[in-house]
């Protein structure tokens, strides 16, 4: 009587290469099936920071070029938060710091035109309702860790789509390389983000001749 281990031996061969397949199917499924990557809304997005001088004075200025967006992970594990800050859109108070501000001895605009942040995974939920939001923020060509808390947002539907959020934290500038005038300028800097998401993706933003006034 022949023996029947070929025959399982064959029927094992074809089980592993089916599990295999499947398995290789799992990422693409899901990718497919993930939520469409949001947008930062231009004009309604924007990055804004205080820093206190040593005569009780507060400097205050936010960039208005804020662009990024929410992307979910293709797994289906969460979404990262990505955002990049021009530095020359900053607007700044009083208007007289502003030269100093893009600088070699503060952001050095010309060096490094922008400012990066890329958060860790987070529960597409948890942006509405309040979590923290760890990262790591690139400035002045340093990328350190950051973590933001969402303080606040307004959503109309149950998705993220249309909604602001807003954002707060602090940064040590002097973790970032930015020691200029330590006798004069707090070395903790207040951040304050508010960002309105979108579906559609936005027009490229198109290159304007800086106001040097502003």
């Amino acid at each position: 009587m022949p023996s029947g281990r070929p025959k399982r031996h064959l029927a094992n061969r074809r089980l592993a290469r089916l599990l295999g397949l499947a398995l290789l199917a799992v990422p693409l499924i899901a990718r497919a099936q993930a939520a469409p990557e949001l947008h930062f809304q231009p004009g309604s997005s924007r990055a804004g920071f205080r820093v206190r001088l040593v005569w009780f004075q507060t400097v205050s200025g936010r960039f208005d070029d804020v662009q990024g967006g929410v992307r979910p992970d293709p797994l289906g594990h969460g979404a990262r938060v990505h955002a990049r800050i021009r530095v020359r859109s900053v607007r700044v108070h009083p208007a007289h710091y502003r030269a100093r501000l893009l600088g070699p001895r503060f952001f050095d605009a010309s060096r490094y035109p922008y400012i990066s942040f890329r958060s860790d995974l987070i529960q597409m939920d948890d942006l509405r309702n309040g979590k923290h939001l760890h990262g790591w923020l690139t400035l002045h060509g340093i990328t350190r860790p950051l973590t933001l808390q969402l303080s606040d947002s307004d959503c109309t539907g149950r998705g993220l789509d249309h909604c602001t959020l807003r954002l707060q934290g602090w940064l040590d500038r002097t973790r970032f390389g930015m020691h200029a005038y330590r006798a004069l300028v707090h070395r903790r800097v207040r951040l304050d983000l508010v960002i309105r998401l979108q579906a559609d993706d936005p027009a490229p933003a198109t290159s304007t001749q800086e106001d040097a006034s502003r």
